[in-house]
């Protein structure tokens, strides 16, 4: 096997994208209009012949900027890189008179056309042409909607997230549960940003402010979150776009907004509290008697913007050339949290478990895991009475009866101590007995500012420049969760506020853009692009820089600055101990920069575009998965093996002997780079008067990741062996290779039915390569010798004479030298987590198609129907080659790749994984007139693939269940959604000035000005898989057999599935149960808006709104507890949404 490959190579590519650029105007790099617009058009005499050489003249009407162009042979003219505003078109030529157009609003990748017909007479007279901004899109096959700066601007925003809005388009759903953009990641815990389009994975997205890459590639967010009063206007794409766009199939390119030829600004804030919140769902007034308050919440987000031409008094005055506009806002949020845990009794605490019973009241024994045979047989504990019987040397006891109270000579000391920081129950029971409550505290500050300015006739240039500086203190995110550290354990052991906790988040973001547009000839212009977008965040956990586990007693866990803190401690059924999640703390930070280039050529019919794009990555991941270790407490040690019955995992815990543990932490920090290259050619071609044919081909190349210091190394699955970056002639991508193939054609049509450009028959399709998923969990930094790594999975039944064998809580992980095994037999002996990619890493790409119908209605409304599917092909998919085997005998000797029975953690991602989807789409949108504009978008979907992408693990329907049968574990995406509907509309009452009705005197000011603005949403549920709560299989995954179907003719929230449906299957087999068989409970959803604007005088307007999301106080549940064995299987716990929130504003505008 070659490992030196990809360093030439590249260098190739880049000398070809070099040349390439300089053949073109002598720029660098590109990515066409993707924040702008186009005016097309032409222009003919009475008679219908075209006239070549009319001076066209489009002007932006609120800059007063012009920029001529001149008609070719054909008559036909062509504008492209227009920003989205308002223009006027008019056409001269001597011998006919002027004709100018009215105001045309041009939104973002808008192509619209202006038609006009010149008369014979003087230059000087002017005839007014009828023209509109386009309704049906003749000329384009593509799928998309733009969302203008008023539905962003006035549609009730919860948290004034536009990326919300993003749902209001067909084809799209809401990221899946585990997607770590879906509530935002831990690493960004800004708005949620994530969605998923034409049945594309989230990480596919690409998402563009001013035409600059905003993806933060590690976790899929956003890097720059723009605020409402920044954006201009915003379009999604989801379906056989230009080839000017690459990735996936969901495309967001955001417009900022530009200062105009007026001063214009507002203030404003928004306010929300408690007071005005309806109670959540499951927090009920009174919990087992005793009364729950509501949680406090408080949140405030304000803000100003101001914006118009620079002027600076006898010195410059920038009318009709430069313009500024600048904005600010900030966030205060303060939430009191509520949670319910389960945690140990005092009686517990101190070995005596008489009093456990599950939820149902059913009483669980213990067993004596010293006791164990060879045939599996264990015995209960014994005492005399309530006296346990003094056990024996070996922890064996003899006489007495059956009991559940451990014996003290069997509690270890360290273990006791764990269980000591607990607090104790404020509720009655074994379990769900506690509630807790923790604060999340939110700051936020940031801004825009952005500068437009005319050069001259033929070149114009902006640049815009985003900060944001974000704090959050927040509970880890799980469901049970914030458990205070008891005074008693604070006295006695080095503990941090919370023994199950928090988070502490700091983040800084920042980017830039600048934009320069120039026009060398009326069919001739180019437009450059170049920025940067970077984000550094840094959030560690609650108990960080204390020495928790070395107080405690726990040896081998804090060893360095970075793993501070508890472990991560998982005691099974009871809530688990630590500071924050196991990979804290974390620092990931990103840089993206961007050089884009695009050249528009008017040919006679064929519009044309080519152009090319580089991005720089530059990562510093310092995380890891696992930085202060984990250890598991599982019922396995003290239950019955023959029925798999009974057992705690406190008793474990007590016991001192763990059933599962790992750690990982980074030696040093390391620092990935990678590049991406883009080229692009599109031809528009006006093939006859009613069709048009959309052709386009793009190339990409994306090279993978090198370390600076060659800090990586890569699991080769051929050889069984580590091979390092720089090593022996491996290349400094670990062996990774670079793919030069990625060839990917986009082929569409328009057809105008009519002629008249109100009914449109378009279709196409296309393919799109993508990045391969980067994530917290596959990163080659975090193999031996960069990263130290332990792990243990002691037998499941052991047999008392093999305790001894067994970690015990108090060292865990013995000290380790970092090591760099070379050969199989070393890796094996060092038995590290091992990470690895596929050497020919075939590159990510989706195929999609699309045929639609749309039609005018009226001078405002259309309809649009549509057929659209996709193919998702070589997507990324991380699995465990290593997996362990159903059958007797050691764990190690049923390992499959038994060369490395020893290793029992190997994180193998390669492209196998596939997806396909098939949707009927529907859309309903009239624009703004007579007071009404709406959206009404329905999807009707399906889509199936193995497992989810590298970063979300699938949701809730997981990945399948074995790695030897990967087709048994195809089934629904974990954001697959049959029926969605949604709907947003801005409704002005036909009261007041300019209105039908009362248009003066009192009470036109009283009762004009009102509006109603909502979102409605109403979809299905999403897939979960059924699971056991116990592994059966000595290790391998879980899933229960299914007997019946599983769906309840009435579910609720107490029980959501027949449980009965699924058993576990016999020991030793994997359960016949589908993955994603059973799907959660459907969203119901209205936010409503009331608004009331008011004018001051002339320029000066308030407004005052209320807004109610959730109006009408309808629970939406999360999924239900999957695990069949749990305590409380195919219950709902939790909501996706609040129940009924209130939010007061008020804003100032001039």
């Amino acid at each position: 096997m070659n490992v030196c490959r990809g360093i030439s190579g590249e260098r190739a590519v880049m000398a070809f994208f070099a040349l390439f650029g300089l053949s073109f105007v002598g720029l660098l790099s590109a990515n066409g209009q993707v924040t702008t617009g186009t005016i097309v058009g032409t222009v003919s005499d009475s008679s219908g012949a075209p006239l070549p050489g009319v001076k066209v003249t489009i002007t932006d009407v609120q800059k007063n900027e012009s920029k001529e162009y001149t008609t070719d042979e054909t008559g036909s003219f062509n504008a492209p890189f227009l920003i989205p505003g308002t223009y006027r078109v008019s056409a001269e030529k001597s011998g006919f008179k002027r004709a100018a157009s009215a105001d045309i609003i041009l939104n973002v990748d808008d192509k619209a056309r202006v038609d006009v017909t010149l008369s014979v007479g003087d230059v000087n007279e002017v005839v007014e042409v009828a023209a509109a901004s386009p309704l049906v899109r003749v000329e384009s096959s593509e799928l998309g909607e733009v969302i203008a700066e008023r539905a962003v601007r006035e549609l009730p925003l919860n948290g004034r997230n536009f990326a919300q809005l993003v749902y209001l388009v067909p084809g799209v759903t809401a990221g899946q549960a585990g997607e770590n953009l879906s509530g935002a990641s831990t690493f960004n815990p800004r708005a949620a940003s994530d969605f998923n389009a034409l049945g594309s994975q989230a990480n596919t997205n690409a998402w563009l402010v001013d035409g600059i890459d905003n993806n933060e590639y590690t976790f899929n967010t956003v890097i720059v979150q723009p605020s409402v009063e920044s954006i201009g206007e915003f379009k999604v794409l989801t379906g056989t776009f230009s080839a000017e766009f690459g990735r996936g199939a969901g495309v967001v390119s955001v417009s900022t907004k530009s200062g105009t030829n007026q001063f214009h600004g507002s203030a404003f804030e928004f306010l929300r509290n408690s007071y005005l919140d309806a109670r959540n769902y499951f927090n009920a007034p009174f919990l087992k008697g005793i009364y729950q308050p509501v949680p406090p919440f408080r949140r405030s987000q304000f803000g100003a913007s101001f914006g118009g031409p620079v002027v600076l008094p006898r010195v410059y005055n920038g009318h009709d050339r430069t313009f500024f506009f600048v904005d600010y806002y900030g966030l205060r949020e303060f939430k009191g949290l509520t949670f319910v845990n389960s945690v140990p009794t005092a009686a517990e605490r101190g070995g005596d478990f008489s009093n456990l019973t599950t939820t149902k009241g059913v009483f669980l024994p213990i067993y004596n895991p010293f006791s164990t045979t060879a045939s599996s047989a264990r015995s209960r504990f014994m005492c005399n009475g309530n006296v346990p019987v003094t056990p024996n040397p070996d922890g064996t006891q003899t006489g007495g009866t059956p009991c559940n109270i451990i014996p003290p000579q069997l509690i270890d000391q360290v273990g006791a101590n764990v269980a000591s920081i607990y607090p104790l129950p404020n509720l009655p029971g074994s379990f769900n007995n506690y509630v807790s409550a923790a604060d999340r505290v939110v700051g936020d500050n940031g801004g825009n500012f952005r500068v437009d300015h005319r050069i001259g006739v033929n070149d114009s240039l902006f640049v815009r420049w985003s900060y944001e500086n974000y704090s959050l203190v927040a509970p880890q995110g799980q469901a049970q969760c914030c458990l205070p550290t008891p005074a008693s354990a604070a006295k006695q052991f080095d503990l941090g506020p919370f023994v199950a906790g928090l988070q502490n988040t700091q983040l800084t973001a920042q980017g830039m853009a600048m934009d320069e547009a120039h026009v060398f000839r009326a069919n001739l212009v180019n437009e450059f692009i170049g920025g940067y977008g970077r984000t550094n965040p840094f959030t560690v956990q609650s108990d960080f820089a204390h020495n928790s586990a070395t107080s405690l007693g726990i040896q081998g866990i804090n060893v360095t600055p970075f793993a501070t803190g508890l472990p991560n401690i998982n005691v099974q059924d009871f809530t688990g101990l630590s500071g924050g999640p196991a990979f804290l703390p974390a620092r990931p930070r990103q840089t993206n920069i961007q050089l884009s280039d695009t050249v528009s050529w008017t040919l006679g019919p064929h519009r044309t575009k080519f152009g090319f794009r580089w991005v720089h990555q530059q990562m510093s991941p310092f995380t890891n998965t696992n930085t202060r270790g984990s250890l598991n407490f599982g019922d396995n040690f003290t239950n019955d093996p023959t029925t798999n019955t009974g057992g705690d995992g406190v008793a474990t815990l007590l016991l001192g002997f763990s059933t599962g543990g790992a750690r990982g932490f980074l030696v040093q920090p390391y620092y990935l780079r990678n590049n991406e290259y883009a080229a692009f050619l599109q031809d528009d071609w006006k093939a006859s008067n009613r069709l048009t044919l959309n052709l386009g081909v793009r190339y990409d190349v994306f090279t993978p990741d090198t370390e600076i210091h060659n800090r990586i190394a890569n699991f080769d699955l051929q050889t069984l062996a580590l091979v390092y970056a720089g090593v022996h002639g491996t290349s400094r991508a670990a062996g990774k290779s670079t793919q030069y193939g990625d060839i990917a054609p986009r082929v569409g049509f328009a057809y105008d039915v009519s002629g008249k450009g109100n009914t449109v028959i378009r279709g196409g399709y296309g393919m799109a390569y993508f990045p391969e998923q980067q994530s917290a969990s596959n990163l080659l930094g975090q193999n031996v010798p960069f990263t130290i790594s332990q792990n243990y999975s002691p037998p499941i039944y052991p047999l008392g004479s093999t305790m001894s064998g067994i970690p015990k809580i108090d060292n865990p992980f013995p000290p380790i030298a970092p090591v760099m095994p070379l050969t199989t037999a070393e890796l094996d002996a060092d038995n590290p987590a091992v990470i690895g990619h596929a050497f020919n890493n075939l590159t990510p790409y989706m195929e999609s198609w699309n045929v639609d119908v749309e039609r005018q209605l009226g001078a405002s409304a259309l309809a649009e129907i549509a057929y659209a599917g996709s193919r998702g092909i070589h997507l990324m998919f991380c699995y465990n080659p290593n997996e362990v085997q159903p059958g007797l005998g050691s764990l190690a000797s049923r390992r499959l790749i038994q060369p490395l029975k020893d290793v029992s953690t190997i994180t193998q991602c390669d492209p196998r994984n596939m997806s396909n989807f098939h949707s009927l789409q529907g859309k309903l949108t009239k624009r703004m007139s007579k007071g009404l504009q709406f959206l009404a978008s329905y999807t009707f979907s399906k889509s199936l693939d193995y497992g989810g992408s590298a970063a979300s693990g699938g949701g809730a329907v997981g990945n399948p269940q074995t790695v030897t049968n990967l087709r048994a574990g195809y089934g629904p995406s974990g954001f697959d959604v049959k029926h969605r509907f949604v709907g947003s509309w801005v409704y002005e009452l036909p009261v007041g000035p300019g209105k039908p009705w009362l248009k003066s005197g009192f009470h036109s000011r009283l009762l004009g000005g009102w509006q109603l603005a909502g979102i409605a949403t109403l979809s299905t549920g999403r897939p979960f898989s059924v699971t056991l709560n116990q592994g059966v299989n000595n290790g391998a995954p879980s899933w229960p057999n299914r007997i019946c179907g599983g769906n309840l003719p009435s579910p609720d929230p107490a029980l959501w599935f027949n449980i009965a449906c699924f058993t576990k299957p016999p020991a030793y087999t994997y359960g016949n149960v589908g993955r994603g068989v059973l799907y959660g409970p459907g969203t119901l959803n209205w936010d409503l808006s009331m608004i009331k604007n008011t004018s001051l005088r002339e320029s000066l307007r308030l407004q005052v709104r209320l807004d109610a999301f959730n109006t009408f106080n309808t629970p939406n549940f999360g999924f239900p507890n999957t695990a069949i064995g749990s305590p409380a299987p195919g219950q709902i716990t939790s909501t996706v949404n609040d129940n009924r929130d209130l939010q007061l504003s008020l804003r100032l505008e001039f």
